[in-house]
């Protein structure tokens, strides 16, 4: 099947209506690091492409009192240089570490949620951020958390006639912290072989709450609840001990060495995110 058009609606609405004419026989193209290497492999192959990332009312950054929001088309590299963002390390470091800074100019956290491959390092930060995305269509809007997006590998609940049209993350708290730690092969340009996104909120040394994503140890990107269940409550250094040497139930890596690393990095991202010495 060869592409018969290339689409660039003028803004969001025509965008939908587009949507809902070609329905499922159109492919979203939003910077297009992960698109464009699927129709060039023949991995999927679109009669029609709608390019979005022109559309100004899917591009902004903004805050209200209770989310830091930004727009579909907003790329990783207007994240890095947003002011926003500088209280959200688990996402700044993630994105520092998505390929080189011609990708992070083009590709977006939108994108890299709708692709929903296993090893997304934003969207695992995300998850730790406990994020929402607002999906747009003709007949209306959405709002759902970006745990329930996922269902497997490459497969999300979008349905063929939407779009992301915003990511809102909740405020955190001041004393909240945060971290993200990626392993893989080469730094930056490799993908990851596991990731870690931390989140967590203490009170004279005691883990009041934390968030703990894992990335590349699933068919998708995944919240580690049975650790965090073993850290609410404790001290930190009583709680990583606990951690040790419990994998997280809900991992399911298929080569061994994962089982041999996750936990590790899961320790040091939470010890990065409170400023400790990372362990070894």
């Amino acid at each position: 099947m060869k592409i018969k058009e290339f689409i660039r609606p003028k803004n969001l609405s025509e965008a939908l209506g587009i949507l809902d004419k070609y329905r499922d026989k159109a492919v979203i193209l939003n910077g297009g690091t992960d698109i464009v290497r699927e129709i060039s492999q023949q991995k999927i192959e679109p009669e029609t492409i709608l390019y979005i990332q022109d559309i100004p009312e899917l591009s902004y950054i903004r805050q209200d009192k209770d989310y830091i929001i930004f727009g579909g088309a907003t790329t990783y590299s207007e994240i890095e240089e947003s002011r926003i963002c500088i209280d959200l390390p688990v996402l700044s470091q993630a994105i520092c570490e998505i390929g080189s800074p011609a990708i992070r100019s083009m590709g977006t956290p939108a994108g890299n949620i709708a692709t929903a491959a296993p090893a997304a390092d934003c969207s695992v930060a995300l998850l730790a951020l406990d994020a929402f995305v607002v999906l747009a269509s003709k007949a209306g809007e959405r709002t759902v958390k970006v745990e329930e997006i996922f269902v497997d590998k490459f497969k999300t609940i979008i349905k063929y006639n939407e779009i992301i049209k915003e990511i809102k993350i909740p405020v955190l708290e001041k004393e909240r912290k945060s971290a993200f730690i990626k392993f893989a092969r080469r730094k930056g340009q490799d993908t990851s072989q596991v990731s870690v996104g931390v989140s967590l909120n203490i009170e004279k040394n005691i883990c009041q709450d934390i968030r703990i994503s894992l990335g590349a140890v699933n068919p998708k990107p995944i919240r580690a609840y049975s650790l965090e269940k073993l850290m609410i409550g404790s001290e930190i250094s009583d709680g990583l001990a606990k951690i040790k040497d419990v994998f997280p139930k809900e991992a399911t890596p298929r080569r061994t060495y994962k089982y041999l690393v996750t936990n590790t990095i899961i320790r040091r991202a939470i010890q990065k995110s409170i400023g400790g010495e990372q362990i070894g």
